[in-house]
């Protein structure tokens, strides 16, 4: 069934669905799916066919914060061509997710990451047309073992949230537009740690973590780690963090 119709100039217009065959995936794994797409009453011509990786990001502005939605990646999967009346056509696709895709699929008391896909159908002589399809993003075998490592050290995942900018680490940066921050707090333990936030900067071999850590007495400092994926076992990852930690 498709799920948006564009109307242009009272004429009928173009009805554009996108189906996905796996929207749940991780980071840096590639989303199968078609665009399917059926002319209206007169010919149209198409100038492309773009699929835009879209978050909600939160933005600090003058002491305020908001939320935006933010472009994080791009996809042409067509070039111009002329879309005959009633006539319908489907575009397969395959596309990398980049390694930085903030997660959605996560157990916490509030997330507050969203990540959809946005479908553009870019059309001569009026409204565009588009389509909008959330993904279920679930963590890396490195992410998780990393989660379950806070666990191990006494620490509960709390909030997530996806902040626009970009982070800078030791010998690493975000490259997306936007970091996901994970705050885990103490739990039942005697710490001089207020809360701790989470962000993992993730490439093809490897995950970069940034700590910031609000010590009760000393304020905020940042620590910060990397995790080789063939070395993401939950024993090491434990044992780096109580560390870094001084646990």
């Amino acid at each position: 069934m498709f799920n948006r119709i564009m109307s242009s100039l009272g004429i009928q217009g173009i009805q554009v669905d996108t189906r996905l065959h796996n929207s749940h995936v991780q980071a840096g794994q590639n989303l199968l799916g078609e665009v399917l797409f059926r002319g209206g009453s007169s010919n149209k011509n198409i100038n492309g066919i773009y699929l835009q990786l879209m978050t909600t990001a939160e933005v600090e502005s003058n002491d305020s914060e908001h939320n935006t939605a933010l472009n994080i990646a791009q996809w042409h999967i067509s070039g111009a061509f002329e879309l005959q009346t009633n006539q319908s056509h489907n575009f397969p696709f395959s596309i990398q997710l980049p390694f930085e895709t903030p997660i959605t699929e996560i157990q916490c008391r509030q997330n507050k990451s969203r990540v959809w896909l946005h479908t553009h159908l870019d059309v001569d002589w009026g409204l565009d047309a588009t389509d909008k399809d959330f993904l279920q993003i679930s963590p890396t075998p490195t992410q998780q073992a990393f989660i379950q490592a806070m666990q191990q050290c006494g620490y509960q995942l709390a909030t997530v949230d996806t902040e626009k900018g970009t982070l800078r680490g030791n010998n690493f940066q975000s490259t997306i537009g936007c970091y996901q921050e994970l705050e885990f707090k103490p739990q039942g333990i005697f710490s001089g740690i207020n809360e701790i936030e989470v962000s993992f900067v993730a490439e093809q071999h490897q995950t970069h973590v940034l700590l910031e850590v609000d010590r009760k007495f000393r304020g905020d400092g940042f620590k910060s780690m990397t995790i080789p994926h063939n070395q993401a076992n939950l024993a090491n990852i434990t044992h780096e963090i109580k560390g870094l930690l001084g646990i």
